[in-house]
């Protein structure tokens, strides 16, 4: 644990996560920001004119005395976030030094003696907690962990509600520095146990996208790929359809590698999970009580979708589907290497592989589109986060439950004032600045976050659209209406048994 010295933090924009539109922070007034007190000079992440800081007055009243805030979270640079909670010092990284600026402001705004990081592997910050709460202990005041491993807490009763016991004092979460899209989808009958949005860039990081070879496009003569999106033609069929006679032997050999040409290079693991929010799909819908239950409904839809991804991942011949283990890390770093040489027109990867040197690097000109729709008829295109972003909560047995709601607040904010503009505006829109078409393309694509509860709380309720989608995928099956009948009667009796732990967690 370090910890952080203050800065001064001014940078200016957009926000990426909510809406990536100019804006001005406001709603009340703020102190001056201290001077710099850690360095000499302006760092690259505070070369922009600042808005001007308002925040809400009571928040900024606070004075917290000195005392030191520690967050238990991942390890900075962990390959699914990259940095978003700590650093240790400036560094001259536009990225790096937004957060050690939005640190040292929150720090001062609030009269802390600093904030400090408890950097846990993300499989073991759960045991971390649960040894906190067990004991009774008070070191760790805010958890940053991963929705994937973090929500299981909550059914294991380690977590506040932040809705009440005075962490809504200061933690507003509806304010526009909070992921809307998601806490609606996150309450369960009222209650919120944990919350994400500007502080967590591993938002826009784990966004599934399709990487566009234009050059290769154009030596191709195919039709201009942002004109079919914008014309709502940019579906899997329209997707099929163009990549299955483009596969070509480099190499004269009659092995099909990375080495020669293709349509698209996907892996048949995590690849398989974007679909959801771009069909615009779920297996889960709410009850009149704001419960999930299982929707039966969504079963034929689900099943043509299948068939449609299973053939082109597995079946189309302009489709390389990259090697895989069981995470599909291997799988995205092959498509990485072959997408940078220019060994395939398309590739489906996280947005943060942007970040790379060797997309940063490339030679060929290249785009970013929204993964396709299910068909024409549906109206918007829809991004798929993957369920590794960072989500934040309260242990329950923190020294001040209310200290933490403030310092989640005013991170938030100010990551939504600085941080979020300096990775939107540099390190994504700023390699197309003289590309307004690609600009649009992103705008669009992070705007349109599409969030299902069965992904928020997948593990608890065993990731039925894992069963019936990439499980199959991954091993070649084409059992679908099989593995739809198990998930149609396990998920009701799964979603009832959480349903009577969650009842006793306010008992």
């Amino acid at each position: 644990m370090m910890k952080i010295l203050l800065k001064t933090a001014a940078l200016a924009a957009a926000a990426a996560l909510v809406i990536p539109v100019l804006f001005s922070c406001s709603a009340g007034s703020v102190p001056e920001k201290p001077a710099d007190t850690a360095g000499s000079g302006t760092t690259a992440a505070a070369e922009t004119a600042a808005p001007a800081r308002q925040i809400d007055s009571d928040l900024a009243a606070l004075d917290y005395s000195g005392k030191t805030v520690t967050i238990l979270s991942r390890p900075n640079g962990h390959r699914r976030t990259g940095t978003e909670i700590w650093v240790e010092e400036l560094t001259n990284d536009p990225v790096n030094d937004a957060i050690y600026n939005r640190n040292a402001y929150v720090t001062d705004l609030l009269g802390l003696g600093g904030i400090v990081q408890a950097a846990e592997e993300e499989t073991d910050v759960q045991r971390k907690v649960e040894q906190m709460v067990n004991s009774g202990d008070q070191t760790y005041d805010i958890v940053a962990a991963s929705v994937y491993y973090g929500t299981p807490m909550i059914q294991e009763g380690l977590m506040y509600d932040l809705y009440g016991s005075g962490i809504d004092d200061y933690l507003h979460p509806e304010n526009e520095w909070w992921a809307q899209y998601w806490i609606e989808e996150a309450e369960l009958m009222g209650r919120l146990y944990c919350i994400t949005g500007a502080p967590a860039l591993s938002v826009t990081r784990m966004m599934f996208v399709m990487y566009y070879n234009k050059d290769l496009g154009e030596s191709l003569q195919l039709e201009n790929m942002y004109g079919v999106v914008n014309e709502g033609r940019w579906t899997i069929d329209y997707l099929n359809g163009l990549i299955a006679p483009l596969y070509r032997s480099l190499n004269g050999d009659d092995v099909r590698d990375e080495t020669d040409l293709y349509g698209l290079a996907i892996n048949h693991s995590e690849n398989c999970d974007m679909f959801w929010s771009a069909f615009d799909m779920s297996m889960i819908t709410r009850d009149e009580d704001g419960w999930l239950e299982f929707d039966a409904s969504q079963g034929e839809k689900i099943s043509f979708a299948f068939e449609k991804v299973f053939y082109l991942i597995r079946e189309n011949p302009g489709t390389f589907d990259t090697i895989d283990q069981s995470d599909g890390h291997e799988g995205f770093e092959q498509s990485k290497r072959m997408f940078a040489n220019g060994n395939t027109l398309f590739t489906a990867l996280h947005l943060m592989y942007a970040e790379t040197s060797e997309f940063r690097n490339m030679q060929d000109d290249y785009g970013i589109l929204p993964v396709p729709k299910y068909d024409e008829k549906q109206k918007e295109y829809y991004t798929f986060s993957h369920d590794q972003y960072t989500v934040f909560m309260v242990p329950i047995t923190v020294a001040d439950p209310v200290m933490s709601g403030a310092v989640l607040e005013a991170l938030a904010y100010e990551s939504y004032c600085s941080v979020q503009p300096v990775y939107y505006d540099l390190v994504l829109r700023g390699r197309y600045a003289n590309d307004p078409e690609s600009r649009a393309m992103l705008d669009m694509i992070t705007s349109n976050i599409r969030v299902d509860p069965s992904w928020i709380y997948g593990m608890q309720i065993s990731q039925p659209e894992v069963k019936v989608f990439r499980d199959l995928i991954y091993s070649g099956s084409k059992t679908f209406g099989s593995a739809w009948e198990r998930q149609s009667a396990a998920v009701p009796v799964i979603l009832g048994n959480q349903r009577r732990i969650f009842d006793r967690l306010e008992q």
